[in-house]
C-alpha cells in the first residue's frame, strides 16, 4: 500500500499523519515544493512586521518530525503531471532538475493556491509575493537588508494585503495599498468595507482603490516607482498580495473535473472525479451551506478539516476492508475574522451579492452598538450588518467591524447560519452576559430582533 501526497501543508500533512497512524505498514510519501511543512500562512504578515521573530516559529511541525513518524518527505520537489492509468506522478527536484515517476495506490492532491503574476513589466523583477513562508522570509530579509527602503506599495487589498500594509507602517515605513476594486476586502459588503478603509487611512496607510497596476519601474536592484492607470507612486519595494488561485495543473493533468468556482470538484469524502485521486484544501471547491452554491474558500480551518476527512477515507480505501468510515465534509458558511489596526473584522454566511446570485429573498439591517456595556470605561464600538431570509426568517449572514468581542460574536452567527437558525429563535437563545463583554441584549440578538420586525414575523420583542 502506498499513499502519495502532493503538498505538505495543512490538508496534506493532516491526511498523511492520520494514514500513518492508522496503517503502520502503509508507505506514506509526501512531495512538497517548498522548504517547510505544516506552517501558518496567516502568521506571515506578523513575521514580516517583526512581531514574530523567526520564520520557524510559524512552523507547527517540521519535516523531521514527520520523517520520525516513518513518512518519506521530499522537499524542494514539485509534481509535474499525473498518469492515472499507470498510477504515477511525474515529479521534479527543483535544485537539480532531475525528474522521476512516483507510484501510488491512492493519491491526495493538496496543492493549495497561489497568486498568478500578471505578465506586466517589472513584476517578476521587483514584485515580492507573500503567499508561502519562504516568500515571507524573502520579503523580510529584503526589508532588513536594505535600509534605504522607506516606501512600499502593496498590491491587493484583501486579508493579507491589509495586514501586510499595517505591518509595514508599524515598521516605520510608508505603505500604499493598491487595488483595482472600488473597495477593500471584497469578502465584505461595500458599506461595511468602507469602515475598514477609514480605519486603514486613519492608521497611516495610503489607500488607492479602483486603480489597475500597469508597470513597475526600477534600476535593476531596487524598484523606483509603480505605475497605474490613474497615476505613478514612488516605491522602494512592491508586495504582491493578490488573492490566490487554486493550483490546478496536477488535477487537470489527471483529468479531474474543475468546478465553476475554479476549484477541483470533490464529493463529501474528498474524492475527485478520477478514481484513486483525492483532493483537499485550498485547491478544491466546497458546498456553501447557506445558499447551496459551490465555492472555493481558502482558509486553514477548512483545509485541516478536509485533510482529516480525506485521511479517514484514504485509510479505509488503502486498507481495503470495504467499510468506509462515517466521515464526510458537509461544507462551509464562509466564516472569517482578522484584525486591522485596532479593529476586528469578521464575516459569515452570505453577502447581499451572494443572496442575489442564489435568488434568495432577504431583509437586511445595519446598526452600531457598543462592544461592552455602555457604562463601562471604553465601551468600544461595533458596526453590525445582518441578513435573514424573507418568509422563513432563517439567518443568512452577518458582518461585524469593531473594537471588541467580534470574534466571539461571529462564531455565534456562524453557528446560526450553519444550523439554519431563524431570527425568531435567535432572539431567545441563551447567550452569555457580563458588562465587560456586552449588554444584556447581545448585539447579535439586537440584530435578530430588528430582522424579525423588518420581515414582519413574530414574536416581535
Amino acid at each position: 500500500m502506498r499513499l502519495l501526497v502532493i503538498g505538505g501543508d495543512a490538508a496534506g500533512m493532516t491526511a498523511a499523519s492520520h494514514v500513518r497512524r492508522a496503517l503502520p505498514d502503509c508507505e506514506v510519501v509526501v512531495v512538497e515544493r517548498g522548504p517547510y511543512t505544516s506552517y501558518s500562512m496567516c502568521g506571515i504578515p506578523y513575521y514580516v512586521g517583526g512581531e514574530i521573530s523567526a520564520a520557524a516559529d510559524l512552523v507547527a511541525k517540521p519535516p523531521e518530525a514527520f520523517r520520525a513518524m516513518g513518512m518519506t518527505v521530499h522537499l524542494g520537489t514539485e509534481g509535474m503531471s499525473v498518469d492515472p492509468a499507470a498510477r504515477t506522478v511525474r515529479v521534479r527536484e527543483l535544485g537539480s532538475g532531475t525528474e522521476r515517476d512516483e507510484p501510488y495506490d491512492e493519491l491526495l492532491l493538496a496543492t493549495g493556491a497561489h497568486p498568478q503574476r500578471q505578465p506586466l513589466p517589472g513584476l517578476a523583477e521587483y514584485g515580492h509575493v507573500v503567499h508561502t513562508l519562504d516568500e515571507g522570509e524573502h520579503l523580510r530579509h529584503h526589508l532588513d537588508a536594505h535600509g534605504e527602503v522607506r516606501r512600499v506599495v502593496v498590491v491587493g487589498a484583501g486579508y493579507i494585503g491589509m495586514e501586510i500594509a499595517e505591518a509595514l507602517v508599524r515598521r516605520g515605513l510608508e505603505a500604499t495599498l493598491l487595488d483595482r476594486s472600488r473597495q477593500v476586502m471584497k469578502s465584505l459588503d461595500p458599506d461595511m468595507a468602507a469602515h475598514v478603509e477609514r480605519v486603514l487611512r486613519d492608521f497611516g496607510v495610503d489607500v488607492r482603490l479602483g486603480e489597475t497596476l500597469l508597470e513597475i519601474r526600477g534600476d535593476g536592484s531596487l524598484c523606483g516607482e509603480v505605475v497605474t492607470d490613474a497615476g505613478t507612486y514612488p516605491a522602494d519595494a512592491v508586495v504582491l498580495a493578490m488573492g490566490g488561485r487554486p493550483n490546478l495543473a496536477l488535477g487537470r493533468s489527471a483529468g479531474c473535473e474543475v468546478g465553476a468556482s475554479g476549484g477541483l470538484v470533490v464529493d463529501d469524502r474528498m474524492r475527485t472525479t478520477v478514481p484513486h485521486v483525492w483532493a483537499a484544501g485550498d485547491c478544491v471547491e466546497s458546498v456553501d451551506l447557506v445558499a447551496g452554491l459551490r465555492r472555493n474558500v481558502q482558509l486553514g480551518t477548512h483545509a485541516n478539516k478536509q485533510g482529516k476527512v480525506a485521511g479517514l477515507n484514504l485509510a479505509a480505501a488503502l486498507a481495503g476492508d470495504g467499510t468506509p468510515p462515517d466521515a464526510t465534509f458537509p461544507g462551509v458558511v464562509g466564516t472569517a475574522v482578522t484584525k486591522v489596526c485596532q479593529w476586528e473584522i469578521a464575516r459569515t454566511g452570505l453577502l447581499e451579492s451572494d443572496a442575489a446570485e442564489a435568488g434568495v429573498g432577504y431583509a437586511v439591517v445595519s446598526f452600531s452598538g457598543t462592544a461592552r456595556a455602555g457604562y463601562m470605561p471604553d465601551p468600544g464600538e461595533v458596526r453590525v450588518k445582518m441578513m435573514a431570509e424573507r418568509g422563513t426568517g432563517r439567518v443568512l449572514g452577518a458582518q461585524l467591524v469593531g473594537t471588541g468581542n467580534v470574534a466571539k460574536r461571529i462564531d455565534v452567527a456562524a453557528t446560526w447560519c450553519q444550523l439554519g437558525v431563524t431570527a425568531q429563535d435567535a432572539q431567545f437563545l441563551d447567550l452569555s452576559y457580563a458588562p465587560p463583554f456586552g449588554g444584556v441584549w447581545d448585539l447579535l440578538q439586537v440584530g435578530a430582533r430588528k430582522l424579525v420586525k423588518e420581515l414582519g414575523l413574530s414574536p416581535q420583542l
